[in-house]
């Protein structure tokens, strides 16, 4: 398919990716982190989340296709043992994900139509189970309309309540005596907030996708996306959480929108709009989750069973893969002739790599490619890199996870904590130490591969792709560890 992307419609996507429920919560980490604190801590997750994107955006040009660009390809380039760590990166990024979405429901709707909590989140899988089924998700694309104007709606409401009441003076008691503007209100919380802001900024999961789609995939068009997203999305946090925070003091609540008056028109609007989206979008982060789960299935079974590929259909699909057409690294050297760039550029092992359905002129043409391409690594044909599913295994994998989320859901009250414990876990591991990962094996190699030396510039981007499997490590333990022990305080 040909792509047809612009600028716009990526950053209007990038941005739909990065600003979701998540939002609610970041006027709570202003209330631990005082408000120049909470600035300055936004803005380190905005420059090191945009850092983790760009990052991927330059492994992506190391492909000689870079609209076949995923997180599954560069891992397999790279580190092809460490595949299912990434796989698990996302399952808990989702499985957290959803899971927050589903306790939000159950504080959403009681306060629109009463009723117990419980019993709404139990009610959603009316709606929820049945698109969870589907298999292609195209007709759900409209949900991401009534995501956008849910939080564009919600995002003006809270600005527009904080400066009614600042106007009719009914804050003053507010800023003088509860609003810390210099100091740090909550050391202790301080670690675990940070986390909530990183779960807000992370959209590295549909980077790849918006990479493959761009009509003009330049590096300097990506960054031009990613950088116009970042200021976007740090702009509408900035907003909302100083607003809810100067609004309602040490009063603020995990989820901010249960801190407004829940018999007005407007919040009861805005809630509804919320809770709608909430619905609508779980099974759009369900289905990565669900391929996620399969990958690591199917990679046990290789690795640690005794499965025939001639009895399974499922194993034969996956390492029949072998033989499929190579990718290899990029030489971006225009003054190298023609007879330089037909050498071997990247030596890698053919690898076994879970992918889908191939039929017999994709095999066909792979022979083909094969004798082109030379001192690369196999990879498929097609943008569908996970192992394929037999009937039985979709339909079970489907019902475990929604059972388990759903469990989950009805036993954990609080959306912060949720927020807390994905972005100190799967959010730093998606936006920072597995981006640095790949960065600092794939950055340059293009150079090293022909024999020059790393450009200066590139060698910085290593230095950062460094820096950043550090730091995403750093805050992953130590918010984890923050989180888990006030919580355990708490109780």
């Amino acid at each position: 398919m040909e792509p047809t992307s612009s600028a716009l419609s990526s950053i209007a996507n990038l941005v739909k990716t990065i600003v979701g429920a998540g939002t609610l919560a970041i006027p709570y980490s202003f209330k631990s982190d005082g408000v120049l604190v909470g600035i300055l801590l936004t803005l380190l997750a905005a420059i090191t989340s945009g850092l983790g994107l760009f990052v991927l955006s330059k492994c992506s040009k190391t492909l000689i296709n870079p609209r076949n660009s995923s997180f599954f390809t560069l891992c397999m380039l790279t580190y092809p043992n460490l595949a299912p760590i990434f796989d698990l990166a996302m399952i808990v990024q989702c499985f957290g994900v959803g899971l927050s979405y589903l306790v939000l429901i159950g504080d959403v709707f009681p306060g629109i139509f009463g009723g117990e909590r419980n019993y709404w989140i139990i009610a959603s899988t009316v709606i929820i189970i049945p698109l969870c089924l589907v298999k292609k998700l195209d007709q759900l694309k409209y949900s991401s309309i009534l995501g956008l104007f849910a939080l564009a709606y919600i995002s003006i409401l809270i600005f527009s309540h904080f400066v009614v009441q600042l106007g009719k003076g009914r804050l003053t008691d507010t800023l003088q005596n509860e609003i810390c503007w210099w100091s740090i209100h909550d050391f202790r919380g301080l670690l675990s907030t940070f986390s909530i802001i990183i779960f807000a900024f992370t959209g590295s999961m549909n980077l790849f996708p918006m990479i493959n789609e761009l009509k003009d995939n330049s590096l300097e068009n990506i960054s031009l996306v990613i950088n116009n997203s970042i200021a976007l999305s740090t702009a509408l946090f900035l907003i909302v959480g100083i607003s809810g925070y100067l609004t309602f003091g040490n009063k603020t609540v995990g989820n901010l929108i249960l801190n407004y008056d829940p018999d007005s028109t407007w919040i009861v609007i805005g809630k509804f709009c919320l809770g709608s989206m909430l619905i609508v979008s779980f099974p759009l982060l369900f289905q990565p989750l669900r391929v996620a789960v399969n990958n690591v299935i199917i990679w046990i079974e290789i690795t640690f069973g005794n499965s025939d590929p001639q009895e399974d259909p499922q194993v034969s699909e996956y390492t029949r893969a072998s033989n499929l057409r190579p990718i290899s690294m990029t030489v971006d050297d225009p003054t190298q002739s023609n007879d330089a760039l037909d050498t071997p550029s990247y030596d890698e092992q053919e690898r076994l790599l879970p992918i889908g359905n191939f039929d017999d002129d994709s095999v066909e043409n792979q022979e083909n490619a094969n004798n082109n391409d030379r001192g690369t690594m196999a990879v498929p044909v097609d943008n569908e890199h996970h192992a394929p599913f037999i009937k039985s295994r979709f339909y079970w994998i489907t019902a475990v996870l929604l059972i388990s989320i759903y469990t989950l859901a009805l036993s954990v009250k609080s959306f912060a904590l949720v927020l807390s414990l994905v972005g100190a876990t799967g959010s730093t591991s998606i936006s920072f130490t597995l981006p640095g990962l790949l960065g600092y094996k794939l950055i340059g190699s293009d150079s090293l591969a022909i024999g020059k030396m790393i450009l200066p510039r590139d060698r910085f981007y290593k230095r950062c792709s460094l820096f950043l499997v550090f730091y995403g490590l750093s805050v992953m333990f130590l918010s984890l560890y923050i989180t888990l022990f006030n919580n355990s305080d708490d109780a």
